[in-house]
């Protein structure tokens, strides 16, 4: 194949670029795709032809084997399909982004079992897959267009370092790449964090972009409960359930995050940064719980997307939830069991903040029998 060379600007045709490199990934070529860390080579995942060739330009045998890029984190439960709570969780919050998965597919009726034998022989080892969806506008482009993996590997030669160039690329490997996507030097000091997930615990294999420390915060389980203002109902509900954790896993409320669960809460329509109103101070003081620091946050997107269970006051809450982000659904409930509203006490009395606050613990309760199970 004649070798040919898009460079990205602002005065680039964005989808006539995405479009020829699809077209020529479709016909077997080898693509230098930019990524948020190196330059990387890319073949469709489907072809096991170009995985081969790709495989003889690495000189590369089984026992390392290739990343298999897809387009969102979702995506990776269509090719692994019985993977854990955490490593849906960890790969919901951190992609796309510079961490790889490592997760077990042996056991996985899944898409990956489409794929041709030689190339699930190429992306494999022990039964094990790693998983990566860059961050790069253009080639997560490239993916979503394309429908399909890639075989993605750095484009670097056997004990050479990684690329960061097109033109090193063009210096190391020459004929053998097809395409070449320029979007200049990517020099990234450490390379992308690669994680392996078993059950619930996870290894780090080789540290990278994302240090243990933040993937040990990010790994925790998120409740997030969701009111109007926040300034009532989901902030007392919010300390109410760190207090009900508490007591389950005989610790401090400061200590979740070391327990593995963090706790928080926002409004759908917070008019400014105040704090709770003071009827809610007050009835959570008489429970030996102090809300008068708090602030009130404004919902949004990445608050539901790192969220493992959503907890809405009302069930028009839930909805205006879900038309921000239908992809929350199996996170997002009414905090009632019964699915009924809890009632808003804003400007009552304390003895309606004190029901409210008896009807949260309660419903609390009930939810964290199951979370906690």
């Amino acid at each position: 194949m004649t070798f040919s060379r898009i460079e990205l600007s602002d005065q680039i045709d964005f989808d006539a670029a995405v479009s020829k490199v699809v077209d020529m990934l479709c016909l077997g070529g080898v693509v230098l795709l930019p990524t948020e860390t190196v330059y990387g080579l890319a073949v469709r995942a489907s072809d096991s032809s170009a995985v081969e060739r790709l495989q003889s330009i690495k000189d590369r045998g089984l026992e390392h084997p290739f990343s298999l890029a897809l387009s969102s984190a979702v995506a990776i439960s269509d090719y692994a399909s019985d993977i854990s709570d955490l490593a849906k969780r960890i790969a919901r919050r951190c992609l796309p982004g510079p961490v790889s998965l490592i997760l077990d597919v042996s056991l996985s009726e899944s898409e990956f079992r489409f794929l041709p034998l030689s190339v699930q022989a190429a992306a494999s080892s022990d039964g094990s897959v790693c998983f990566r969806v860059p961050a790069h506008i253009f080639t997560l482009a490239v993916l979503e267009k394309l429908g399909e993996p890639i075989i993605l590997t750095s484009a670097n030669l056997r004990g050479e370092r990684p690329v960061v160039s097109v033109d090193e690329a063009i210096e190391r490997l020459g004929a053998k790449i097809s395409l070449a996507v320029d979007d200049g030097v990517i020099d990234n000091e450490k390379p992308s964090t690669l994680l392996k997930v078993v059950g619930n615990k996870f290894s780090i294999i080789r540290a990278g972009q994302v240090s243990g420390e933040t993937l040990k915060r990010l790994s925790a389980k998120m409740i997030l409960f969701v009111c109007t203002g926040n300034t009532c109902r989901s902030p007392m509900a919010e300390k109410i359930c760190e207090c009900e954790i508490a007591k389950r896993l005989n610790c401090s409320a400061d200590d979740l995050e070391e327990y593995g669960f963090v706790v928080m809460s926002a409004g759908i329509s917070v008019m400014s940064n105040g704090g709770a109103a003071s009827n809610a101070v007050e009835v959570l003081r008489r429970r030996g719980i102090d809300l008068s620091n708090h602030e009130s946050r404004q919902l949004n997107e990445t608050l539901v997307q790192f969220a493992d269970y959503i907890f809405a006051m009302t069930r028009s809450h839930r909805e205006l939830i879900l038309s921000m982000c239908p992809n929350a659904d199996t996170r997002l409930y009414v905090l009632r069991a019964d699915g009924g509203d809890v009632s808003d006490p804003i400007g009552s009395d304390l003895n309606k903040y004190e029901s409210c606050a008896n009807q949260i613990t309660t419903e609390i309760n009930k939810r964290l029998d199951e979370i906690m199970k």
